[in-house]
């Protein structure tokens, strides 16, 4: 696999992985700059820059989306939205490359974010709907059929960028998920042999092994397809 400096992103649902994913990516050196590392939900933090969160909130807002609501179509960015975007990435240009960023928001915003970073690499994960929804209600009390729409609405908008830029796509319940990340590492520009602790039984609460809900079977197995 060629290698590349180019940044990278970690895309996915929320309570999918993805602080996991990026912390591992972070242990195999991937610069993720000024990120939480402590929250009440994730012990080791979500390892996201809350400096992102008001401008993918406030664009959501504008098509009458949120976070818990996820639209139907690609969002195309203002000019203000852009140069935003380019204001607050001025903080990574003393980053050691490769460096990256995780908001589950962007997942639904990459059309703004591929405008100003065209090389832009996406690492994405998924997890069983049913695990999701079940920390969705214990996090935001959310019943399971929002749950699954949430988490329908988010995937379908990572497998959208199949081909472009999506270059993994991650298994949060693989046993070989370790495996994978360091597989998909080297292409990334990132140490693949380097020790990665950051992935630990506790962080886990919520597991889901039975079938998936109708509603979402279809787009799982697209899912799990990916995966392989």
């Amino acid at each position: 696999m060629i290698q590349t400096s180019a940044p990278v992103a970690v895309v996915g649902m929320h309570r999918s992985g993805t602080s996991c994913l990026a912390g591992c990516l972070q242990d195999l050196g991937l610069s993720l700059g000024a990120v939480n590392e402590h929250a009440p939900h994730n012990l080791k933090g979500n390892r996201e820059n809350p400096a992102f969160w008001p401008l993918h909130d406030s664009i959501l807002d504008r098509v009458g989306a949120a976070w818990d609501r996820p639209p139907t179509d690609r969002i195309a960015w203002t000019a203000d939205e852009k140069a935003r975007l380019r204001d607050l990435l001025t903080d990574y240009a003393s980053l050691t490359p490769p460096w990256g960023f995780k908001d589950p928001r962007a997942t639904l915003l990459l059309d703004g974010w591929f405008e100003i970073l065209p090389d832009l690499r996406l690492v994405g994960t998924f997890r069983h709907p049913e695990a999701v929804a079940a920390s969705l209600s214990t996090r935001n009390g959310f019943a399971p059929e929002q749950g699954w729409a949430i988490w329908t609405g988010y995937n379908r908008a990572m497998l959208d960028w199949s081909g472009d830029g999506l270059v993994a796509v991650m298994d949060y319940d693989d046993p070989d998920y370790e495996t994978r990340i360091r597989s998909v590492a080297g292409g990334l520009g990132l140490n693949a042999t380097a020790p990665m602790p950051f992935r630990a039984a506790e962080l886990t609460h919520q597991t889901a092994t039975g079938p998936v809900p109708e509603p979402t079977r279809a787009l799982w197995n697209r899912l799990r397809a990916a995966a392989l």
